[in-house]
């Protein structure tokens, strides 16, 4: 009885310390002057964002096993768009999927463009991804323009701020 007492604690530390407590997502967002568009890849732990997917569709997916083109594909990149906004000059700008893809250590990459930018120097970037799940979640965003990078961090009290290049 106490081996099945001593497995049981085991396995409960064992998942308990596997669960991370921090829920970050970082983006590195890059003005390409050449083709007038920001060129965005975005990278958070796989298993996050698969709640995601379990919350709207009530099933586990692996998402490095959903094609684009499937209808959960199409609502991952519904949800790109809802969630990862940037506006310049009060003007939303365009949003292009590129793809995605899943590492070995979980991280999942989001690649994406955002074009019709009015003014790159001055940009207003609306994150609010998981922020309906995970409460503590941070969204980290580098923006590089003209080789100068700024850096924010929204949380879900203040999901939007600008971001300005003199």
């Amino acid at each position: 009885m106490k081996s099945i007492f001593f497995i049981i604690v085991t396995l409960l530390t064992v998942n308990l310390s596997l669960a991370h407590k921090t829920y970050v997502s970082i983006a590195n967002m890059e003005y390409n002057s050449k083709v007038k568009q920001i060129e965005v890849s975005l990278k958070l732990t796989a298993h996050d964002f698969e709640h995601v997917l379990k919350a709207k569709f009530n099933k586990h997916y692996h998402i490095e096993n959903i094609a684009d083109t499937s209808r959960v594909g199409l609502y991952i990149q519904n949800y790109i768009k809802l969630h990862f906004k940037v506006f310049s000059e009060q003007k939303q700008c365009s949003f292009k999927y590129i793809g995605k893809e899943v590492n070995v250590r979980d991280e999942l990459y989001f690649y994406f463009t955002f074009s019709n930018v009015i003014n790159p120097k001055n940009i207003l970037v609306n994150n609010t991804f998981l922020f309906e799940l995970f409460k503590k979640q941070q969204n980290i965003i580098h923006y590089k323009y003209a080789n100068q990078t700024k850096s924010v961090t929204l949380v879900v009290s203040n999901p939007k701020m600008k971001i300005t290049h003199k």
